[in-house]
């Protein structure tokens, strides 16, 4: 009997719940923020992509240069293959 009648208290406590309404300009503000871009400035743009074509030109600048030294170290050797003396220098 007891339990019954404390089921019923907490099922009659809804009714005097309240609905509450938010203020009108809140639903717009949280729509305002949302649709709000973030831009960033050209500035940062450029800086970024020259900065990407600097890295970029070392690199190939670094693998040229590795692929000159591999090529002289080629034809070092081919030399040194082929020569007959120790002298690899011409006059």
């Amino acid at each position: 009997m007891e339990r019954d009648k404390w089921i019923s208290e907490v099922m009659d406590s809804t009714n005097q719940i309240v609905k509450v309404l938010p203020d009108d300009g809140l639903f717009f503000k949280i729509q305002n923020k949302l649709k709000v871009k973030k831009t960033i400035a050209k500035e940062w743009v450029w800086l970024a992509a020259a900065s990407i074509i600097i890295l970029l030109s070392i690199n190939i600048r670094v693998i040229y240069k590795e692929l000159q030294t591999e090529k002289e170290i080629e034809e070092t050797v081919l030399i040194a293959a082929v020569s007959d003396s120790n002298q690899f220098y011409l006059r």
